[in-house]
């Protein structure tokens, strides 16, 4: 009964491998192209920062916190460990 349940599953998992592994890249090409832009944006926040424009200031770092490493990134590499994980539960079977 259970090689008739793997049977079942294995295109399952198959198309979430894929998914994971194709995911898993367009984030580390994300994660170069956010990084390129968090650095643009400091240097919008520095540049308010000089200009005595305070409330730019702070959205532009707000802005470039949630495009950072700590933010969206973070987020999408959280999802990407779910899909993994739950590709591994299928795999037990």
């Amino acid at each position: 009964m259970r090689w008739i349940l793997r049977v079942l599953l294995f295109p399952v998992r198959l198309v979430l491998t894929l998914v994971t592994w194709t995911l898993s890249f367009l984030l580390g090409v994300g994660n170069l192209v956010l990084g390129i832009l968090v650095t643009l944006i400091l240097f919008g926040a520095v540049a308010c920062f000089l200009a005595h424009d305070f409330g730019t200031m702070i959205a532009a770092l707000v802005i470039a916190f949630l495009v950072s490493p700590f933010g969206l990134p973070l987020i999408g590499a959280v999802l990407i460990e779910m899909l993994r994980g739950f590709n591994r539960t299928l795999r037990a079977i």
